[in-house]
C-alpha cells in the first residue's frame, strides 16, 4: 500500500477519534452522539482474521479502507505485495512467499501467517488460506450490473470496446464471443469468459461461492450491508464508519434500454448479483426489527462524521 494511501487512512482515522493514534483507540461511542446507543453490548469477540476479495468498480475501496483502518489500529498483519508499491494489491500475480511483505514481527517463510488480506487478488481459496491465520472470514462486494458496466467502461476508458461488444451480442447473441466488459464481476472469482456463457456452470459457481463466503455485500445497500458485517465480525459502529472513496463527479444516465441490454449481454453477472442481493435481504429479514434501529443509529453517526469532516 502506498505511503500516501496509508497516510490518508490514518489522517481520516485521527479525525474520527479523540485520543492518540493509531493503536490505542477507544471504542467508546459517547463522542459520536449525545444520545445513548440503542444497541445492547455484545459478548462476542471481535474478529481479526479476514479475507476481503476486492472487486473492481463496486465501491470496494470504501470497504478496503475500513479493513485497513481496523488492521492498523489493532496491529494486525496484512498480505501486501512487495512488487506493487502503490497499494500492495496482488492482482493476477500468483500468490507466493517471494512477493509478499513479512508479517508483523516476523519474516516470510512457509509458516508465515497473516490476519488480513484486503485487495485485488485472484480468488484461489486454498492458496489464500495457506497464508492466513486459522478460519478467516471471507467477504466481498457486488454492484448492480448496469451501473457496474457504466462505471467500469468509463473509468478504464473502454466505452468504445464495451459498447461494440454489447451491440455485437444484441445482433447475434448465439455467436458473439466479444468479451470486453462482459460478466466482469463473476470473472473476478476465477471463472473464464467461456464458462460465464454456460448457465449451468454459472449457477454451480454461485452456489459454491454462497458456501465459501460468509457475507457478500451489495453496493446499492452499503449501509445495510455494513450492519450485517458489523455483527459478523463482532465489531463496533465506530469500526465501520466510512467516507466514500473514488467517487466520480459525472456519470452517464442509465436508461431502461441500456439496463435491459446489459442484463441480456452480461447475464452471468445479472444472475450473480440477483442471487446475492436476495440473500442479503434474507439475512436482513432474519435479523428482525432491531435491524432498522441499528441502521438509523449508524446513519446518524455517519451524518455526524460528515459534519466533523467539514469543520
Amino acid at each position: 500500500m502506498s505511503l500516501l494511501l496509508i497516510a490518508t487512512i490514518l489522517t481520516l482515522y485521527s479525525r474520527f477519534t479523540p485520543g492518540p493514534l493509531p493503536f490505542n483507540v477507544s471504542r467508546d461511542s459517547r463522542w459520536f452522539t449525545t444520545q445513548p446507543s440503542p444497541i445492547t453490548p455484545s459478548t462476542c469477540q471481535p474478529a481479526e482474521n479476514m479475507v476481503f476479495i476486492k472487486t473492481h468498480k463496486t465501491g470496494s475501496t470504501s470497504l478496503h479502507c475500513i479493513f485497513c483502518r481496523y488492521g492498523y489500529a489493532n496491529k494486525l498483519s496484512f498480505v501486501f505485495s512487495t512488487r506493487n508499491t502503490k497499494d500492495g494489491h496482488i492482482r493476477k500475480e500468483h500468490l507466493n512467499q517471494s512477493i509478499i511483505l513479512p508479517p508483523i514481527g516476523g519474516f516470510v517463510n512457509s509458516s508465515s501467517k497473516y490476519n488480513i488480506l484486503t485487495g485485488h487478488v485472484s480468488y484461489k481459496r486454498k492458496t489464500i488460506n495457506s497464508f492466513m491465520e486459522d478460519n478467516p472470514i471471507y467477504v466481498t462486494i457486488l454492484r448492480e450490473p448496469a451501473t457496474h458496466v457504466e462505471s467500469h467502461m468509463n473509468f478504464f476508458s473502454q466505452r468504445k470496446q464495451v459498447m461494440a461488444s454489447m451491440q455485437a451480442f444484441l445482433k447475434k447473441p448465439r455467436t458473439s464471443k466479444n468479451e470486453a466488459g462482459r460478466n466482469n464481476q463473476l470473472r473476478e472469482f476465477g471463472l473464464s469468459f467461456e464458462s460465464t456463457l454456460n448457465e449451468r456452470i454459472v449457477n454451480e459457481t454461485i452456489m459454491t461461492l454462497d458456501k465459501e463466503f460468509d457475507l457478500v455485500l451489495i453496493l446499492e445497500y452499503f449501509d445495510e450491508s455494513l450492519i450485517l458485517l458489523k455483527h459478523l465480525l463482532c465489531w463496533s459502529f465506530e469500526d465501520i464508519i466510512y467516507l466514500a472513496q473514488n467517487q466520480r463527479t459525472t456519470r452517464e444516465t442509465i436508461t431502461d434500454t441500456f439496463r435491459h441490454n446489459v442484463y441480456r449481454w452480461s447475464n452471468a453477472d445479472y444472475l450473480f448479483y440477483n442471487y446475492f442481493n436476495r440473500t442479503l435481504w434474507e439475512k436482513i429479514r432474519q435479523f428482525g426489527p432491531r435491524f432498522e434501529i441499528e441502521l438509523a443509529h449508524f446513519r446518524d453517526l455517519l451524518k455526524e462524521h460528515s459534519k466533523q469532516m467539514a469543520l
